[in-house]
């Protein structure tokens, strides 16, 4: 069966996407709310919203999106090839080489090029989608006779680090084709992050443990970095438990500390309301009501800048998702604080994985001034009926939050004033 990468790859090139889960025979379900029942949600400041939702009725769902205060995205799968029926396809080739970057096709440059050429100039962003695997381990890529050549690297050691920076050119040309093409594009990657989409990887791990981990990240990365003008988190949803809700959280703040060293483009996380297909028995399905709502204000509560909807609907009429309003609406919090969000200074505590490996309450605080906090907590472990009050400080001042369900709450304080959002 072909993977999830290499089939959202075949799909985004040519405008498709991965379909939702189709319903059975004879069944039928209500129709999704239109867009003129949805609120507008416009955001102040650096804060952005973006929509990569493609299908049937794409153009009006794109006239609507931006309406209500989205920006489209020109998202390219940057190794396919569409008009040649796939016979200079990048990643067939890389199936067969996974151990010398120094190797790329002889039509790397012109297929990527003409990609870059068809696709941008119509977004506010562009994002190259370029997923595939090398092989990480330096022992089995020192053994490739050919590669260790190719690096003219004496030692092992030398060949180490010429070999991450080359890979990391696979990305990098790209990225700085696409800048001389559509220079007024901001451009980024879906694919390499500075710190890798994980899930179990951060479930119950120490921070020593998460870094080990993940430290080919940061190498392949800092070769990548100079080259794009923000970073993508991706975040999708796997699971209908408790602990997606620190997932996401995790992911966006490992990133957004990660990159802090490089500077201070904006990360956006890539979300999708369905839960994601390598989940067999909820793929395609759309998310929990209480992860609709988290996966709306999370990121900008854990050091992003916005969020990117993504999402392929083929046979969906109109709007597409009956999430949408919840999603919106939970988003509206976020877009009616945005010019005070957008100034402010997110405070940390602890970290998301600390909270999620001892199932409490995540809490992420942004400090408008001394006085004035907006808080967001969520509690998913609890029931849906059931309340908690938790203690947040609040520079000097203890604030006590009540904690309904598994509700992503905001609350504004102001001196003695709570309110909530």
């Amino acid at each position: 069966m072909m993977s999830t990468m290499k089939l959202r790859q075949l799909l985004l090139v040519c405008g498709l996407g991965l379909a939702p889960m189709c319903l059975g025979a004879g069944e039928s379900e209500p129709a999704p709310t239109p867009w003129e029942q949805l609120r507008s949600v416009p955001m102040s400041g650096d804060l952005r919203m973006f929509w990569d939702v493609g299908g049937r009725d794409r153009a009006y769902n794109e006239e609507q999106a931006a309406r209500h205060g989205f920006k489209m995205v020109d998202l390219l799968g940057t190794y396919s090839d569409y008009p040649g029926k796939q016979k200079e396809n990048i990643n067939t080739f890389l199936a067969t080489n996974r151990t010398n970057p120094w190797k790329k096709p002889e039509f790397f440059e012109r297929i990527v090029k003409r990609n870059i050429a068809a696709r941008g100039g119509k977004g506010a962003i562009f994002v190259h989608d370029i997923e595939f695997a090398f092989e990480e381990d330096i022992e089995k890529a020192w053994a490739d006779e050919a590669a260790r050549a190719a690096s003219r690297a004496k030692t092992k050691e030398q060949f180490t680090a010429a070999y991450f920076r080359e890979w990391a050119t696979w990305f990098s040309l790209p990225c700085d084709w696409a800048k001389k093409q559509w220079p007024r594009e901001p451009v980024g990657i879906y694919g390499p992050q500075p710190f890798r989409r994980d899930y179990w990887g951060l479930a119950g791990k120490s921070a020593a443990q998460i870094d080990g981990t993940h430290h080919t990240d940061a190498e392949l990365w800092r070769h990548i970095d100079r080259h794009v003008d923000f970073y993508i988190a991706s975040v999708y949803v796997f699971y209908d438990d408790p602990g997606s809700i620190f997932y996401i959280a995790s992911n966006i703040e490992e990133n957004a500390q990660r990159t802090r060293r490089y500077g201070n483009k904006p990360l956006y996380a890539y979300e999708w309301l369905r839960y994601h297909d390598s989940n067999k028995k909820l793929a395609g399905q759309e998310l929990a009501p209480y992860l609709v709502e988290a996966m709306a204000v999370l990121p900008y509560f854990s050091g992003a800048r916005g969020l990117v909807l993504w999402g392929w609907e083929p046979k969906g009429k109109g709007q597409y998702y009956h999430s949408l309003p919840r999603f919106m609406d939970s988003l509206g919090r976020v877009s009616d604080l945005s010019a005070k969000i957008a100034k402010a200074k997110l405070v940390i505590d602890e970290p998301a994985h600390v909270l999620w490996k001892e199932k409490r309450p995540l809490v992420r605080k942004l400090r408008v001034s001394a006085e004035e906090w907006i808080v967001m907590a969520v509690n998913p472990w609890q029931g849906e009926t059931e309340k908690k009050d938790i203690a947040v400080l609040c520079g000097t001042r203890s604030v006590t939050l009540t904690l309904e369900g598994r509700h992503t709450d905001i609350f504004h304080v102001q001196g003695d004033r709570v309110t909530k959002r």
